[in-house]
């Protein structure tokens, strides 16, 4: 520990800059999509602020967990995290700020409201691909790869739970959600969600595969299927009626 922890010491200014430009790269590479999006524009002044400042405190704490298993810097001290979280949201105002700019979305004549309204909204997805840049670019430090080879259940439920705001986002602000959703029979429903259910149990068995002890083989696929597969698709149910919600299509 005290090994990670000088090398974590070892880093820079100019390595800290470094990691800040990738996380601005990283945020660009999840987020343009949506900062191209009309609905994501629109968001800025139908959503109310109440509800915008719901969804940034909850995003601040996906940044935080994320800050724990990747991250822009390889400290992992509480505080230090809550600083990193806050430069993964920084950014993405910035990138935001920037990006809306140069397409004309702040053009002259729109309210300060709607201006901030769209870059709160614009940051979420910008900070969260911010603060995957190590992973991103295959950067991560020891400290990071120690972390995630020694997480627990809660541990990759907290990493599901990123997984789903990054998904969730790019989608809940569309109206074809709606409409999907309005055409959906309960038959075609019931099918999609033990779709859904299958592929994350088949993803979770690949990333596993030789990494489970003796112990994990003797559950069995079932348990697995159950105590795995279900609790993913349980959190992304949560995550996806939270981002509906917000964007009123609940």
């Amino acid at each position: 520990m005290a090994e990670h922890s000088a090398a974590a010491r070892s880093w820079t200014a100019a390595d800290t800059a470094i990691a800040y430009g990738r996380g601005t790269v990283g945020g660009l590479i999840i987020a343009l999509p949506l900062l191209l999006t009309m609905e994501m524009w629109w968001g800025g002044f139908t959503i109310s602020a109440w509800r915008l400042l719901a969804l940034l405190g909850v995003n601040f704490g996906v940044l935080l967990v994320l800050q724990h298993y990747s991250g822009l810097h390889p400290r992992k001290t509480m505080r230090s995290q809550a600083r990193a979280a806050l430069v993964a949201y920084g950014i993405g105002i910035l990138v935001a700020a920037v990006t809306l700019e140069i397409i004309n979305v702040l053009r002259g004549g729109v309210a300060l409201v709607d201006v901030v309204g769209k870059l709160v909204l614009e940051a979420v997805p910008v900070s969260i691909g911010a603060s995957l840049a190590m992973s991103h670019f295959g950067v991560e430090h020891e400290e990071v790869e120690r972390r995630k080879d020694e997480q627990n259940y809660w541990g990759d439920r907290a990493m599901a739970l990123g997984g789903s705001m990054i998904f969730g986002v790019s989608v809940a602000s569309t109206e074809e959600m709606t409409m999907i959703g309005l055409q959906l029979t309960w038959v075609h429903s019931l099918a999609l969600a033990l779709l859904s259910i299958g592929q994350v149990h088949a993803i979770l068995w690949a990333v596993r595969r030789g990494k489970e002890d003796d112990g994990s083989r003797k559950r069995g696929a079932l348990r697995h299927l159950l105590v795995e597969g279900v609790g993913v698709y349980a959190i992304a149910l949560v995550v996806s009626g939270y981002l509906l919600w917000t964007f009123g299509q609940i």
